[in-house]
């Protein structure tokens, strides 16, 4: 792989007879690893059950958009890792629950489940779930990560064809996001975008239907409801502009 997926610094197939005795080992700090990322990738199929509680917005790749997360209200800071590397929030991320695994592509060849090595609680002779069993089978802790990231694996095409349909139909739009502060605006976030209403409303009867088809008008008014859920991270601010003013006294 030419560039690595966020937050992983290598990947490499995961193997029965290398890693036989390797475990994941439990973290204290299980989501440190995010904590500088204020946009964590979202697929559309987790658009309903995020939408309460975290933005989803769209974000510009080269010439395409890529749905994400919005966690932040900066670059380098998550809202929902706390000073402990914990979640902070009730939805947690398909991506982060992933981590450090994924399913690699391969040109004429069935995918394969691939590691992120460098990852702290990938290691041998460590206390923690074992990926194989004895005769080098994948373990229960390995087949659920499979199931899960062979899942995520097939949203992310749905998902690259929802973006590539919307820019196609020219309807998202760029937007300023504006977070309040308990004295006015506290921050104000640029070069996102998200679905235009207006456009929506309007599309032709054929592409309207298309949309209705291919399954995408649900995960699209989750994406527009999500919208609202910004006030969250306003919430989360205050809180910690709270605690620093305490530890400031």
């Amino acid at each position: 792989m030419s560039e690595m997926p966020l937050f992983y610094s290598s990947v490499v197939p995961l193997d029965s007879t290398a890693h036989r005795a390797h475990v994941i080992a439990p973290s204290q700090a299980p989501f440190a690893f995010a904590s500088g990322s204020h946009l964590i990738p979202a697929v559309v199929d987790e658009f309903a059950a995020a939408s309460r509680e975290i933005p989803i917005v769209f974000a510009p790749v080269g010439n395409r958009f890529a749905s994400v997360f919005l966690c932040g209200l900066k670059p380098g800071s998550n809202l929902f890792v706390d000073a402990d590397g914990r979640w902070n929030g009730t939805y947690l991320p398909a991506y982060l629950r992933r981590y450090p695994f994924m399913l690699g592509e391969r040109d004429g060849a069935e995918p394969v489940v691939c590691v992120d090595p460098s990852y702290e609680g990938f290691r041998a002779g460590a206390e923690g779930a074992y990926l194989f069993d004895g005769e080098g089978k994948a373990s229960p802790t390995l087949s659920a990560m499979i199931r899960l990231i062979t899942d995520f694996a097939l949203s992310a095409r749905r998902t690259e064809d929802l973006c590539g349909t919307l820019k196609d139909l020219g309807l998202l739009k760029s937007v300023t996001i504006d977070v309040q502060g308990p004295t006015g605006p506290s921050a104000s976030i640029h070069g996102l975008s998200i679905v235009d209403e207006k456009k929506l409303a309007e599309l032709p009867d054929d592409a309207f239907l298309s949309l209705r088809r291919n399954g995408f008008l649900g995960p699209l008014h989750a994406h527009l409801f999500s919208i609202g859920a910004t006030q969250s991270l306003s919430q989360k601010l205050r809180a910690l502009d709270a605690v620093a003013a305490q530890a400031a006294a």
